[in-house]
Parts: C-alpha cells; sequence; structure tokens
C-alpha cells in the first residue's frame, strides 16, 4: 500500500506531463471527432441547403428606383446581408479578412442607364460592380445572382403594358416570383442502397472518437509509468528497498498496479466524453448496445495496458527522461498514421499497411472495427472471433513488453557496476 501511495505522489509531482500529453492532445483528437461528428449530421439532410454567402451591397445611388433595395431583398433569399462603410479602407479589409464572399456597388446613375437599356434606347447593358472574395465559391455563385437579378427585372419589364413600365415594378414583380420559387422548389437528397451497409451513424461517431484515443493514451501511458518505474529504480532507492523485507515482485506489482488503475480511469473518462460530445453534436445513439461498448472499451483497456507496459520496459531499461520523450512521441506517431485511424486504409499504400500490421495500433482499430462492422470489417460485418483475436494481439505486444523489461531490469540488477558510480567517495 505505500508503494502505490509513492507512486501516485510521483504520479501528482508530475502532472504537468498529464495535462500536456493527455489533456492537450486529447482536446485535439476531440476537436476533429467533434468536426466530423458535425459534418455527418449536416450530410444525413434530406433537402441540399447551397453554402450561404456573406453580401454587402453599396448603394452609390441613392437608391434611385430602389434598385439597391430591391437588390439586397434578391440577394437575401439564399444569402447573409451584411453593412459595410463605403470607404476604400473599409472595401479592402472586408475582402482581404474574408469578411465578405461579395460586394456588389450599384454605381451613380445606374437606374437611368438601366432604364434607357431596358426601353432599346441604348445597346449598352449597364453593369453592378462586383468584388468576390478570394477563398470564396459562394462568393462567385452570388456574384451570378447579381446578373440573373437585372437580367428577370428587364425580361419582366418588357412584359408590363407600356404605361405601367416602371423600373421599381419590374423588380418587385422579379422578387415576388424568387420568393415563391424558394418556398416551392428543393433539392431532395436520396441515399442509394449501395451507400447502405448496416452501419448507424451513432456507431460510427463511437468507434471513430474511440480510435482516436491510441495517439493521447500512447503518450501519456508510457511517460507516466517511466517516471514511477524509473523512480523506484533510482540508485539510492533501489538500495533502501533491496534492504527492506519486502519483495521485489510485490513492489513492482504495486507500480503496476497504480499505473493500470490511472489507465482504467482515463479510459473510463475518454468514452465518457465520447458520449458527450455525441449528444451535443445530436449523433443518435441508436446501434449502441452494452455488448458492443463494452467490448470496444476492453479493446481500449487492453491497448491502455499494453502502453503501461512500453512504459515499465523504458523505466526498466535505464532510458533517462528526455529519451523516453523523444521515443514516446515518435512511436505514438507511428503508430497512429500507420493504423488506419487517420487515413482510410484503401488509401494507405502497401508499406504502410504493412508497417501498421507489425504494430498495436492497428490491431486496436481492427477489433473495434470488426465490433461494429465498420472500416476493415465493413466486409465481413460484426465478428466477435476476430475481435478476440485482434485484441489477443495487442495484449501479446504488452506481454512482449513486460518480459523485456524484466529481462532487462534483471540484468541491470545483475550488473550493478553499470548503475553505480566508478568509485565510492569518502564523505569529508
Amino acid at each position: 500500500m505505500n508503494t502505490c501511495k509513492a507512486a501516485l505522489r510521483i504520479l501528482k509531482a508530475r502532472k504537468l506531463y498529464v495535462i500536456i500529453y493527455l489533456v492537450l492532445i486529447g482536446t485535439m483528437m476531440f476537436s476533429i471527432s467533434w468536426q466530423i461528428m458535425r459534418g455527418s449530421t449536416a450530410a444525413r439532410a434530406t433537402t441540399y441547403e447551397p453554402e450561404s454567402a456573406r453580401i454587402a451591397v453599396i448603394d452609390r445611388d441613392d437608391d434611385a428606383e430602389h434598385v439597391a433595395q430591391s437588390l439586397r431583398s434578391y440577394l437575401a433569399l439564399d444569402g447573409e446581408m451584411v453593412t459595410i462603410d463605403d470607404d476604400s479602407i473599409s472595401l479592402q479589409q472586408a475582402v482581404a479578412s474574408n469578411y465578405v464572399d461579395l460586394i456588389a456597388i450599384v454605381p451613380q446613375g445606374f437606374a437611368e442607364r438601366y432604364l434607357q437599356y431596358a426601353d432599346n434606347a441604348t445597346a449598352t447593358q449597364p453593369t453592378i460592380d462586383t468584388v468576390v472574395s478570394y477563398a470564396s465559391g459562394a462568393g462567385s455563385l452570388a456574384q451570378l445572382k447579381v446578373n440573373e437579378f437585372l437580367s428577370l427585372t428587364r425580361t419582366a419589364y418588357l412584359g408590363m403594358p407600356q404605361a405601367q413600365r416602371t423600373l421599381d415594378a419590374a423588380m418587385a414583380t422579379t422578387l415576388d416570383a424568387a420568393t415563391a420559387d424558394m418556398k416551392q422548389s428543393h433539392i431532395a437528397v436520396v441515399s442509394s442502397d449501395s451507400e447502405d451497409d448496416g452501419t448507424t451513424p451513432g456507431s460510427s461517431a463511437f468507434a471513430g472518437t474511440l480510435k482516436t484515443g491510441l495517439y493521447p493514451l500512447l503518450l501519456v501511458m508510457p511517460v507516466c509509468t517511466f517516471l514511477v518505474v524509473s523512480t523506484f529504480n533510482d540508485n539510492e532507492i533501489r538500495r533502501r528497498l533491496y534492504s527492506s523485507p519486502a519483495r521485489l515482485v510485490s513492489l513492482e506489482a504495486q507500480q503496476m498496479l497504480t499505473c493500470g488503475t490511472f489507465g482504467l480511469l482515463v479510459c473510463a473518462a475518454y468514452t465518457a466524453v465520447t458520449f458527450l460530445l455525441m449528444a451535443l453534436a445530436g449523433v443518435s445513439f441508436t446501434g449502441l448496445n452494452a455488448v458492443n461498448v463494452g467490448l470496444s472499451f476492453v479493446s481500449l483497456m487492453v491497448y491502455t495496458l499494453m502502453a503501461i507496459a512500453c512504459g515499465f520496459l523504458l523505466g526498466s531499461s535505464g532510458f533517462n527522461e528526455m529519451a523516453t520523450n523523444g521515443f514516446v512521441n515518435v512511436f505514438a506517431l507511428l503508430v497512429m498514421f500507420t493504423s488506419g485511424m487517420a487515413f482510410p486504409v484503401d488509401m494507405m499504400p502497401d508499406p504502410m499497411i504493412i508497417i501498421g500490421k507489425l504494430l498495436p495500433g492497428w490491431w486496436l482499430c481492427s477489433s473495434i472495427d470488426h465490433v461494429f462492422g465498420l472500416g476493415t470489417a465493413s466486409s465481413s460485418g460484426v465478428d466477435y472471433g476476430a475481435w478476440a483475436s485482434s485484441t489477443g494481439l495487442v495484449a501479446m505486444f504488452a506481454v512482449a513488453f513486460i518480459c523485456l523489461g524484466l529481462a532487462l531490469g534483471r540484468i541491470r540488477r545483475a550488473r550493478p557496476t553499470l548503475a553505480s558510480p566508478a568509485t565510492t567517495q569518502l564523505a569529508k
């Protein structure tokens, strides 16, 4: 029990690693999952809703014939109207900062010239000046709406009786027709049968978010375990422990028990936050049950134990803190990018897949896939036998790391000169 308390004090004293590797990195991974969930929620809409453009209309014609006001009303049907000042600095800043997608400028004398064009008094069609944001596709579409408004207005104007022709009335007719069309016409979104693979948005979101835990867990658990093991393996502390009646196996078991309990709490917290994110994103929990959630949690816990065993190996091998941090960061990135979590498996080159199958991250993702019938298991469906074999492979990594750690630790203890000062100095 005293060993467990001492291990907890070590973890508490080095809580900065927990904050950086678990909280901050975990928040980053949850943010990625959040965006994916929101995107998948929007993708399930029954009607197509195009991206809304932010549009500003600048009136330099004193709203003659209500051109500027009618243009604003027309563009507001499927865009978001914003207001900016009519000066060069404000206009340049709005476009450069991508604050607006489109700026439409009604020049001075536009209404008069457009009336002449509509009456065929001139062959030159006046234009409304437009400025489109450099990074906006929606702004380009909104620019087409400006030209469409002018064309429909002229058509409506020519279709009116000669005595009743006014530009204001023609624009009102165009606006009424566009408003009625917006209420009646929708583009339906139909999912084909080939896209239905038997999975639900809830299972996909839960499995995908749980997979993101492989990166922060492979960062924080080996480092925390290394700190505990290396502290107890310090020369002075180890001499005192050897002189005590406590058995060495019992001391190491208590250290691993403390790290395992910490890992269990981390896995439980990660799973709880996953459910919370799904609820906040409006993702349905349909498709989740006690079996697939429980088996996924077991897979994550076995992976956490593997990460703890990796830290035990590093601590028993005599690595220093800087070397451990470097190794863990490189190893975690390698596991993440070859596991199939960061990239779809069908987009990964064959050498990357071969490397991934030699690392535990691939088998964690594979075990979760077989629980829900996703990803690498989309063709075979739910397969609990494949889940057990994949989880067992992750457990074999843990056993291998522990065996190597015990062997290297025994070698270090059998050769104390490798870890002790070369000479003994008398205290003055």
